[in-house]
C-alpha cells in the first residue's frame, strides 16, 4: 500500500523536492501553500501532486511541514487531526537512511554544489538520486533512486534535523555562523560538525583554507580530505564539486563537465539585460556571502550600480547588523544602496532585528520599502541622458518576484 503525505509549505525550497521525490517513489503526496510559487506548483501539479485546502487526513497519513511553520505545530495537528507529523529534515532523514547519501552541508553555497554534483552525475550516467534546494536550470529539482543507491543532497542545519543524517560522504562547504535560532554560537555549530563527521560513513570533504572545518575534522576517526578550493565562490564551489563526485563515485571528473551548466534560479541570476539596465539576483543572506556576491557583481559592473538588499530573518539581521552595515557601507562608496525591510519567514517581529537597526550604523544607506525602491530604480533608468545601470537584486526574501516581474517588462 502507497505511503500517503500531506505537506504544508509544499512550494517550499526544500519541501518541493522532497514532495517530487516521494511522488516518484510511489507515495500518494498531497500538499497546501498559502503563498505558492507558481512554477513550482504547476511542474508539483503535473507529477501528480494534489493541492488541497489545510484539512483532516486520514489515520494513515504523514503530515509533514516545512521549518517555517514549527511554531504553528498546535495549530496544525488540530486542523489536520494527524497522528503523525514530521518536520521536512524529518522525513528527508528518513528517506536518506536507506540510501548511499552524499551529504552537501554548510551555511552557504550548498544549492550550487549538491546541482554541479548532480549534474556531473547526470552527465556522466551515473545512477544516482539527487535533491537540490533550489531550481536548476536545465534538469529537475530532485532525481529518484531506490533504496541503496547513491543519493546526492544538500542538508539544511537550520532546524537541527542535520543531527538525524549519516551520509557516507559528507562535502562540508564552510561553518559560518547562520541560524542562531538553532546553533547560537561556534561552540555549539562545531559541536553539531564534530557529531556530524564523526557519523560520516567514509569520507569528509572540506576547503583547505577553513581552519575551523580542519580543526573539527582531525578530531574525528573518519577519514578527510582538506581540498583545494581557492579563487573565488565560483571556483570553490566546482572544485568541491568534483572532489564530492570522486568520493561519491571512486574516479575523477574532469572541470569541463560543467562547461554547459546553467546555474540555478537566484543564484547569479540575470532579471534583465538590455542596452538601458542589467539586473541581477542572487539569494545572498548571510554576510559572507553577500560580500562574495557584491565583489563579484562589482567586478563585471561598468556603469551606475544599484544595489538593493532584503536582510532575511530578524536573529540573523539582529546578530549580523554590523557586518551588513559594513558591506553594504563600503559598497554604497561606488553605489547606490537600498535596504528593504527584513523578510520575517517564520519569525516574529523584533524592533532589535530590523533593517534599521543596520541603517543607523551607515548614513549612507537608504531606507525604502518595495515600491520605493522600484520607483528610485524606474527614476534612473528614465533620467534624461541615463547610461546603462547594473543593479543587483541580494537577499532570500520575496522582493525578488517583484523585481524579476518588473524588470521582466523591460525591453
Amino acid at each position: 500500500m502507497a505511503e500517503k503525505f500531506y505537506m504544508l509549505g509544499v512550494c517550499g525550497m526544500g519541501m518541493a523536492p522532497l514532495a517530487a521525490f516521494l511522488k516518484d517513489g510511489g507515495a500518494d503526496v498531497s500538499g497546501f501553500d498559502d503563498t505558492p510559487n507558481a512554477q513550482i506548483k504547476s511542474e508539483l501539479e503535473k507529477i501528480g501532486v494534489r493541492f488541497e485546502p489545510m484539512r483532516p487526513v486520514s489515520a494513515d497519513t504523514e503530515v509533514v511541514i516545512s521549518s517555517a511553520l514549527k511554531r504553528r505545530i498546535g495549530e496544525i495537528k488540530s486542523a489536520t487531526n494527524c497522528r503523525k507529523l514530521s518536520l521536512r529534515g524529518e522525513c528527508w532523514a528518513r528517506v536518506c537512511a536507506s540510501r548511499r547519501l552524499t551529504a552537501v552541508v554548510g551555511s552557504h553555497g550548498k544549492s550550487t554544489v549538491s546541482a554541479l554534483l548532480a549534474h556531473a552525475a547526470l552527465k556522466n550516467g551515473k545512477t544516482c538520486g539527487h535533491l537540490v534546494g533550489a531550481i536548476p536550470n536545465g534538469f529537475a529539482m530532485r532525481r529518484h533512486c531506490p533504496d541503496g543507491e547513491r543519493l546526492v543532497s544538500e542538508i539544511d542545519e537550520s532546524d537541527g534535523t542535520i543531527e538525524l543524517f549519516s551520509p557516507d560522504v559528507c562535502a562540508a562547504l564552510n561553518a559560518d555562523l547562520d541560524h542562531i535560532d538553532t546553533y547560537p554560537d561556534g561552540r555549539s555549530l562545531e559541536g553539531m560538525f564534530e557529531r556530524l563527521f564523526s557519523r560520516t560513513k567514509k569520507a569528509v570533504l572540506y576547503p583547505a583554507g577553513d581552519g575551523v572545518l580542519k580543526r573539527i575534522a582531525a578530531k574525528c576517526k573518519t577519514p578527510s580530505r582538506a581540498v583545494d578550493a581557492g579563487g573565488g565562490f565560483l571556483r570553490a564551489n566546482r572544485a568541491m564539486a568534483l572532489a564530492a563526485y570522486e568520493e561519491t563515485f571512486g574516479e575523477s571528473a574532469d572541470e569541463s563537465v560543467f562547461d554547459d551548466f546553467a546555474g540555478l534560479a537566484r543564484r547569479q541570476e540575470i532579471l534583465c539585460d538590455t542596452p538601458k539596465v542589467r539586473a541581477v539576483a542572487d539569494y545572498a543572506h548571510h554576510p559572507s556571502e553577500v560580500k562574495s556576491f557584491l565583489d563579484w557583481f562589482f567586478a563585471r559592473s561598468e556603469g551606475e550600480k544599484i544595489v538593493v538588499f532584503q536582510p532575511h530573518r530578524y536573529t540573523r539581521t539582529r546578530r549580523f547588523a554590523r557586518e551588513f552595515a559594513e558591506i553594504l557601507g563600503e559598497s554604497a562608496r561606488q553605489a547606490t544602496v537600498i535596504l528593504l525591510p527584513v523578510y520575517p519567514a517564520s519569525e516574529p517581529f523584533d524592533p532589535l532585528g530590523e533593517s534599521g537597526v543596520i541603517a543607523q550604523k551607515s548614513e549612507r544607506i537608504m531606507l525604502a520599502n518595495p515600491g520605493e525602491c522600484l520607483k528610485i530604480i524606474s527614476d534612473k533608468l528614465n533620467a534624461p541622458g541615463a547610461g546603462k545601470i547594473d543593479v543587483a537584486a541580494v537577499g532570500a526574501g520575496d522582493f525578488y518576484f517583484a523585481a524579476k516581474k518588473f524588470f521582466g517588462t523591460i525591453k
